[in-house]
């Protein structure tokens, strides 16, 4: 770290401190300003490699799902209009 007094007229390059854990493992890396894009870059191909393994979400069919919505609301409704 240097010091304010001997970087006066100097141009100062910030860094930034990334830290990753897997849950037993940590890691971290300090990124200049300079390598920030390709740094964020390489880390997006990571993560899209490795997320094939993940399992999609199962979506509800949206004509099953309005039916049984629309008898909610309506329970909700007389609930609220029978309320004193």
């Amino acid at each position: 770290m240097r010091n304010k007094m001997t970087t006066a007229g100097e141009e100062i390059e910030y860094r930034c401190l990334i830290r990753a854990t897997d849950g037993k493992k940590t890691i971290s890396t300090s990124v200049g300003s300079k390598d920030h894009q390709h740094f964020q870059a390489s880390y997006a191909t990571i993560l899209k490699a490795r997320m094939t393994a993940l399992k999609k979400r199962e979506r509800k069919d949206k004509r099953k799902a309005a039916p049984a919505d629309a008898n909610k609301k309506q329970k909700a409704s007389r609930k609220q209009s029978s309320a004193p």
